[in-house]
C-alpha cells in the first residue's frame, strides 16, 4: 500500500512540474499576425506579430515563389509582446514567414505561417486589441 502511495505522489509531482513548464512555454507562441495565416491580401506595408508573453524576436524570414525577401530584419534585444516590421512591396503570389522567438524562460520557439498576395485583395487589417501606437482601438489597414 505504501509503495502505491509513493508512486502516486511521484506521478503527481511529475505532472505538476511538466504542467508548469508547458504553461511557461505556451506563452511564447505567436497569438496573432497581420497578415493572418492563410489570408489573401494586397501587399502589406507593415507585418505585425503578437505573442502571448514577452519575447525576444531573433529571426523573421519571408520567402516567396521567387525566393527569400529582404525585409531588413535584425534580431531584437528588448523583450516585447508585439513587433511591427516594415515590408517591401510584394509581388502577387504565396509567401511563408518563419520566425523564432526566445521567451523569458530562455526557451526558443519557432513556427511559420503563410499568406497570399493578390493586388485586387483588400489590405491586411491589424487589430491591436488595445491603444498601442495608433491612438485608437479600432482595427485598421496597413
Amino acid at each position: 500500500m505504501m509503495n502505491k502511495l509513493k508512486v502516486f505522489q511521484l506521478l503527481t509531482a511529475v505532472v505538476l512540474v511538466l504542467g508548469v513548464q508547458m504553461s511557461a512555454l505556451a506563452h511564447t507562441h505567436m497569438q496573432m499576425s497581420s497578415p493572418k495565416n492563410g489570408e489573401t491580401v494586397s501587399s502589406p506595408t507593415v507585418m505585425m506579430l503578437t505573442f502571448g508573453g514577452e519575447v525576444r524576436l531573433v529571426r523573421v524570414e519571408v520567402v516567396g515563389s521567387a525566393g527569400p525577401v529582404d525585409i531588413g530584419f535584425t534580431p531584437v534585444a528588448a523583450v516585447e509582446t508585439r513587433f511591427h516590421m516594415p515590408m517591401p512591396f510584394l509581388e502577387a503570389g504565396e509567401y511563408v514567414v518563419t520566425w523564432t522567438a526566445i521567451g523569458e524562460d530562455g526557451h526558443s520557439v519557432s513556427d511559420e505561417f503563410a499568406f497570399t498576395i493578390d493586388p485586387n485583395a483588400p489590405a491586411a487589417v491589424m487589430d491591436h486589441g488595445d491603444t498601442h501606437s495608433h491612438g485608437g482601438s479600432e482595427p485598421h489597414s496597413h
